[in-house]
């Protein structure tokens, strides 16, 4: 007799039974191995935006104003990064009679720039001299406004400052100087709901930002809110601090910042412990 074509039932079911039984063993190997592989790459991820914070406060911490690093507590930190700085004559030049020289008896209003400069001033830039405390750079104590910006002859010098008249306190003789950009002024460094905790993703609350291009404060009491002058920095942060040893009156004149990150997604955690050292010689 002619048999006809297709699976009986009880084929079919002896295939299903197979398929699940291959499939079961399928998903105990290779589950673990591609939830593995996306946990390695949110660990990537997060090492690389931790990396990336680190980096760019380590660089406003190197390049800073000295004795401009202040800390209200420890989610935040502010200071006033330098664009360029060098030295200033601070003795007339007899042999061209041309030079523009700081009197350390009168208000400095123009000096010539005897060091090459990195990033050259503009008018509006700041000029920093002498930043001996913390807040006189914030209250403008030891900070004027550029006016006008020279080029002059090589013998001279490099380059011609005119600023706002600023006094600088008298027996100063290391004739040193730093420019900030206008657009940049202070900068802020906070975390904002970094709580320790996790959300319901297994997530850090926090939020790391920098703040920048505000006006210069006298004080600073608490960490800034966030507003359109901060930027994102990093995400997913679970925790962070600041801690900072100005070590005023040592021998070496240096500050020491540490900072510690700890960035969360889906459970999955990296963790950074990080000191810079801080120039605090005027």
């Amino acid at each position: 007799m002619k048999r006809r074509g297709g699976f009986t039932l009880v084929e079919l079911i002896v295939v299903m039974v197979i398929i699940g039984i291959l499939a079961g063993t399928l998903t105990i190997y290779f589950v673990p191995a591609i939830q593995n592989y996306l946990a390695v790459q949110r660990r990537a991820n997060l090492t690389d935006m931790v990396d990336g914070a680190v980096r760019n406060m380590t660089r406003d911490i190197r390049a800073a104003v000295a004795n401009s690093i202040r800390s209200p507590n420890t989610q935040c930190f502010e200071l006033v990064p330098a664009a360029a700085g060098g030295r200033y004559r601070k003795a007339a030049d007899t042999a061209t009679n041309a030079s523009r020289w700081v009197d350390p008896l009168e208000p400095v209003t123009v000096f010539d720039v005897l060091s090459p400069l990195a990033t050259a001033p503009a008018v509006g830039d700041f000029v920093v001299i002498n930043n001996q405390n913390t807040d006189d750079v914030y209250s403008g104590a030891s900070r004027s406004t550029v006016t006008k910006v020279e080029d002059i002859p090589a013998e001279t010098g490099t380059t011609r400052l005119t600023i706002a008249a600023l006094n600088i306190a008298a027996g100063y003789d290391n004739a040193r100087f730093a420019t900030v950009p206008a657009a940049q002024q202070a900068v802020f460094y906070f975390c904002a709901g970094a709580d320790d905790l996790l959300n319901a993703n297994g997530d850090g609350n926090g939020i790391l930002y920098r703040a920048s291009g505000y006006d210069f404060n006298a004080n600073a009491n608490a960490c800034p809110a966030v507003n359109d002058k901060a930027r994102i920095v990093a995400t997913k942060v679970q925790s962070c601090a600041f801690s900072y040893q100005p070590n005023i009156g040592n021998t070496t004149a240096t500050g020491y910042m540490q900072l510690q990150l700890r960035l969360t997604e889906k459970n999955e955690s990296v963790q950074i412990l990080v000191g810079t050292h801080a120039d605090n010689t005027p």
